[in-house]
């Protein structure tokens, strides 16, 4: 081998490694590490890396650090997956392709941001300082990118890297105005920034940008946050359910009586607090409603017995995921808001005829129904707007229940299906954005953990332990305040998107004139 061949491989191999180490910086910024701060610097090796190779390189090296970010992130779907299909075989076959699915995305952003160093800078240097047109072309691609994994494909918005801030109480105040994605925006801009300080010759000036950019956020966030502690129209006094049933006993009729034993064991002991609502997990019940006599028997007596008004999740008219709101004066439903957003696999089987030959435990599984509505519980007193399991990863979902009228958000979901993992926690800070963007409370009610209250603020008012059996009870505000993004959406990525066209045209238009 000569020397060439010896130098090539050791730059490739040198390349990897800083690949793989952006990747794990950046996983250590989410829980349970929590380590926050290193997303904002997480991104400058591989963006060394990238400014140093061709257009196909770029995009290897992207789908390297893409694949390990969501590989290290994501690692509990294998157990999950183990659980589901009985075979490691099919488990890790299962993850790894989507692992690979998601570091396309990363892949593509690589790419993307070497076209824009060495293609659009070149042509647009004397109308666009290059770095600079690199730092927002990055950037926009980046929450761009973010958008489509949220919604195609049936979306999957796990570990968007502006989740990593929830910590971060006064920067993430920008998602009233921009959603999650502005986070994302501004990590990935003090990324660049930070990248062309080290590596150019007087880039002192993307420090301050960087600096100065993240401060005045900062203080903003601060004046924000300190509005919105405590903010609403009237307090109410709120239970949490948190029963821990395991999976494998959840649908096993065997344990039927005891699981609806346990849970009138929860009413009374709620009966003791008179509080104003209570919330139960998804699919709390063992059965569905109104099909199960026992089942439905066990929740009327229990709603009489706990009092308030109840928000229930249960499987419904044995086709739908759904939560259901009972009142105490006949412990009968007064309305149901049917489950918008199913989990693919977990609800529902895409293409169940090509992939049942690959996965026999598909054959098993029945397919949930999709509902349509935004349905908001009332009592006359507290506006509820109930957000089933995953439907919080989705931010016009919660919109929607908010512009119906919703005074305060719930989110009923079911996390055994991760057990022990990074799982519960990485679901349970979606609903710190939601609740940042709406400016509403967030109640959540997990049958394993994490269940808390989250401020309109975004502050974790009270929040329990993962795989704990608990009653959580606390306080939380209402208010009927509608935020810029509550009435336009995500404008912000409108505008990204439009920022990455004009640069692109402009870039034809230039090539054309030199025809």
């Amino acid at each position: 081998m000569s020397k060439l061949a010896k130098f090539k491989i050791s730059m490739n191999l040198k390349k990897i490694i800083l690949c793989i180490i952006t990747a794990l910086l950046a996983v250590c910024s989410f829980p349970k590490i929590n380590l926050f701060f290193l997303a904002w610097v997480a991104f400058i090796p591989l963006i060394f890396v990238i400014t140093r190779s061709g257009l196909k390189d770029s995009f290897f090296y992207g789908l390297i650090s893409g694949f390990v970010f969501n590989a290290a992130g994501l690692y509990w779907l294998i157990p999950m997956l183990k659980f589901n299909t009985g075979s490691y075989v099919q488990a890790v076959t299962a993850a790894c392709t989507l692992w690979i699915y998601l570091a396309l995305y990363w892949g593509i952003w690589c790419l993307y941001l070497n076209f824009s160093q060495n293609i659009l800078s070149n042509t647009l240097k004397n109308y666009l300082y290059s770095n600079t047109l690199i730092i927002l072309f990055g950037s926009c691609i980046w929450v761009l990118l973010e958008y489509i994994r949220t919604y195609f494909l049936t979306g999957f918005p796990w570990m968007l890297i502006g989740h990593s801030q929830f910590k971060f109480t006064e920067i993430i105040q920008i998602a009233e105005f921009t959603g999650v994605y502005g986070v994302s925006f501004l990590i990935i801009f003090c990324n660049l920034c930070f990248y062309f300080w080290i590596s150019t010759q007087k880039g002192n000036k993307y420090l301050y940008t960087a600096l100065v950019l993240t401060v005045a956020i900062s203080i903003f966030g601060a004046v924000r946050a300190y509005k919105f502690r405590f903010f609403g129209d009237q307090e109410f006094t709120v239970s949490i359910v948190q029963p821990n049933v395991d999976q494998d006993k959840k649908w096993d009729q065997f344990y039927k009586s005891d699981i609806l034993s346990n849970l009138k064991e929860y009413a009374f002991k709620i009966a003791e607090n008179k509080t104003d609502l209570i919330i139960w997990p998804e699919t709390v019940l063992p059965g569905s409603i109104p099909e199960d006599k026992q089942s439905y028997e066990s929740i009327k007596y229990m709603v009489k017995t706990a009092g308030g008004f109840n928000i229930i999740g249960s499987a419904y008219n044995n086709d739908f995921n759904a939560a259901l709101a009972f009142t105490e004066s006949d412990g009968e439903y007064k309305a149901v808001h049917k489950k918008n957003h199913l989990v693919p696999f977990g609800e529902y089987i895409p293409f169940r005829n090509l992939f049942s030959r690959f996965f026999g435990i598909l054959n098993q599984m029945g397919d949930s129904k999709k509902g349509q509505d935004t349905n908001v519980f009332d009592n006359g007193k507290i506006y509820a707007g109930a957000v089933i399991c995953s439907e919080n990863f989705f931010p016009d979902i919660s919109r929607n229940f908010i512009l119906s009228g919703a005074k305060v958000l719930t989110n009923h979901t079911n996390d055994a299906w991760f057990f022990n993992t990074a799982a519960p926690h990485q679901h349970f800070i979606m609903n710190i954005f939601r609740a940042v963007e709406n400016r509403k409370a967030v109640i959540v009610s997990a049958n394993s953990g994490i269940s808390g209250i989250i401020e309109a603020s975004g502050v974790i008012a009270e929040k329990t332990a993962s795989s704990e059996s608990i009653i959580l009870t606390g306080k939380f505000l209402q208010n009927n305040f509608k935020t810029f993004y509550t009435k336009y959406g995500d404008l912000f990525v409108n505008m990204c998107a439009g920022l990455l066209l004009a640069l692109v045209l402009l870039e034809l238009c230039i090539r054309i004139r030199k025809i």
